[in-house]
């Protein structure tokens, strides 16, 4: 079974200009040159979309509303749910990391869930309010990070396992079931096919070349939406959002952001993230003492977890983004192996860059739950905030960068058939 006619697209990844045929259905299209997913076609993607977005916000409602995660600490019980944690951090005096777990954890997947079921339910919607929500959806999509905290839940019962008895709940399940269904529906979604209801995303004027780049036939493409354009157009026509050829001057916008992400990270490591006290005496605890805790206590799987996570991944984020600037402006003469590797190595730092935080959700869910005032009581401190901030700065400047301008001068003449 095939579905759709023939069709140009534009590689967002290398600016190729590719003719598309028929999609068969469970099967995608690759780009020739740098291997980047164009189209892909599933069945009943709306009704199998909406289904999941719609058990997902089912399973978070529960969730909410009750306790998930208990210690029973010096004979002592204490239970939170998942509003339990930010409001104890903002109590802490901590709001900064409050909002973001509420942003990254709740609202931001909720109104995402919430878009999707919108978009793939047969409720009558304009064309303009397709292009808002597919905008917000889009903007949000890179911020959602509810796999990482039930993760970081994972993580801090190994920690927790010092201090009392850990106990979970119905509710716990239905968190882990809410992030199942989350991440199904967002696999499953294609923006794409919602951009093709509003319009094709071919608005050249010129008849296009096929194997050649798009700047090379004076067009560019929308950022936003994927559509290709002649260049001469300030907005896109479909989703009315500002476009660039190239987004040289954001490469000035990721160095200066890594080298804030850099100075940052020198507190983050530097300062706690965690006071203990206990019967009054407190004691800190910095990102690399977790480790070193985890490592001499035996847990040497969650050791590595924490140290790849919060030590290794924000250094060779900084450093593989500094690279790829590099690569990107200095590199004159490239080759598809090389360019390759580069795209490569930018997906790897997209995909990995948000995981950092986990460190950041084990803090939290460790100081929510370790309250015996009397006994024993486990607070954040002021590297959690510095860190989670070298997350956020690294993750933007990441966004920032360009990747066609990794293969700007790479020769295309074997796709040019």
């Amino acid at each position: 079974m095939t579905v759709d006619k023939q069709q140009y697209v534009l590689c967002s990844h290398c600016d190729l200009v590719i003719e598309l045929a028929d999609v068969t259905i469970g099967h995608k299209a690759i780009c020739p040159r740098c291997n980047t997913t164009l189209a892909k076609k599933s069945i009943n993607m709306k009704f199998r979309a909406a289904m999941y977005a719609v058990c997902s916000l089912i399973m978070i409602i529960v969730a909410c509303g009750f306790i998930f995660i208990d210690i029973r600490l010096v004979g002592n019980f204490n239970g939170v749910s998942v509003l339990d944690i930010p409001k104890t951090l903002f109590f802490d005096k901590y709001s900064y990391i409050s909002a973001l777990f509420i942003l990254f954890v709740l609202i931001f997947p909720i109104i995402n869930l919430l878009i999707i079921g919108l978009l793939c339910s047969k409720f009558k919607i304009s064309n303009y309010r397709k292009r808002d929500l597919l905008i917000i959806y889009e903007k949000f999509k890179h911020w959602c990070m509810p796999e990482i905290f039930i993760t970081g839940i994972l993580v801090s019962f190994v920690k927790l396992m010092s201090y009392g008895s850990i106990g979970v709940t119905s509710t716990f399940w239905a968190f882990c079931l809410f992030v199942f269904f989350y991440i199904k529906a967002q696999v499953i979604f294609s923006p794409e096919t919602i951009w093709e209801e509003i319009h094709t995303n071919n608005f050249a004027q010129t008849p296009l070349k096929v194997g050649k780049t798009a700047i090379s036939q004076n067009l560019k493409l929308c950022g936003c939406c994927h559509a290709m354009m002649p260049i001469a157009f300030g907005k896109c026509p479909r989703c009315k959002q500002k476009s660039a050829v190239r987004n040289r001057d954001k490469i000035q916008w990721t160095i200066a952001l890594l080298v804030t992400s850099l100075i940052i990270y020198i507190p983050a490591n530097v300062f706690g993230i965690m006071i203990t006290v206990v019967f009054g005496s407190p004691s800190t605890s910095t990102i690399m003492d977790g480790v070193i805790y985890m490592w001499q206590a035996g847990d040497v799987p969650v050791a590595l977890v924490i140290f790849i996570a919060s030590i290794v991944i924000p250094i060779l984020k900084i450093i593989s983004l500094s690279w790829l600037c590099y690569f990107a402006i200095a590199v004159k003469r490239k080759n598809k192996h090389n360019c390759l590797q580069m795209k490569k190595l930018y997906g790897a730092v997209e995909f990995i860059g948000k995981w950092s935080m986990i460190d950041i959700f084990v803090v939290s869910v460790v100081c929510s739950l370790v309250r015996n005032q009397q006994m024993m009581g486990v607070y954040p401190d002021i590297g959690v905030t510095f860190f989670a901030t070298v997350v956020i700065i690294t993750m933007i400047a990441s966004q920032k960068f360009d990747p066609r301008l990794i293969w700007d001068h790479s020769p295309v003449k074997s796709y040019n058939k």
